[in-house]
């Protein structure tokens, strides 16, 4: 009997924690917060594909999501750069070149601030992590917008410019909800 009557007491205690604590009452596994991330993305495949094909585990909280994102974000800058570079050796056409050497520059500025943004992470100064992501969106977009101004070339970063405005935007999106816990 004194079980019961204790469990009767502190039953209607647990439920009121239970539901003015979302964390407790909403537990989340990690297919929800890759969802919550992806879902804002222009290609939910890509994103989804990504976080699961890099997570160490299955379980994960949003700050491996944001690892992931940041790795994912710096690997396929420096590729890009990379075939930017070997495209301008091969290049001879000068509007192609010049439109190359922009997107040189931009994948160049979306690396480095990849970079000290990630030694921001690995401080735990998440704040400060986003504001040097922050350039990276008109850097990237500096590259693709250098494509349609006249004489256009034919764009050979068009794929790799599309998933590298997801991946900045997963880095950022995720990095987002590491401040609001």
């Amino acid at each position: 009997m004194t079980f019961s009557r204790c469990f009767s007491l502190f039953a209607p205690l647990l439920v009121i924690i239970l539901l003015t604590n979302p964390a407790l009452s909403e537990a989340r596994d990690s297919q929800d917060l890759i969802d919550e991330v992806c879902r804002q993305m222009e290609d939910y495949g890509f994103c989804n594909r990504v976080f699961h094909e890099n997570m160490e585990s299955p379980e994960i909280d949003h700050v491996g999501l944001t690892a992931i994102a940041m790795e994912q974000t710096i690997t396929n800058a420096t590729s890009t750069h990379e075939y930017i570079s070997d495209l301008l050796r091969r290049t001879t056409e000068k509007s192609l070149r010049n439109v190359l050497v922009a997107c040189e520059n931009a994948f160049g500025i979306v690396e480095s601030s990849f970079g000290a943004a990630m030694q921001s992470f690995h401080r735990k100064e998440y704040d400060d992590m986003l504001k040097l992501e922050q350039v990276a969106p008109r850097a990237q977009a500096s590259c693709e917008t250098s494509f349609t101004a006249p004489p256009s070339p034919p764009n050979p970063l068009l794929e790799r410019n599309r998933e590298m405005r997801i991946l900045i935007t997963m880095a950022i999106v995720s990095g987002k909800e590491i401040l609001k816990f």
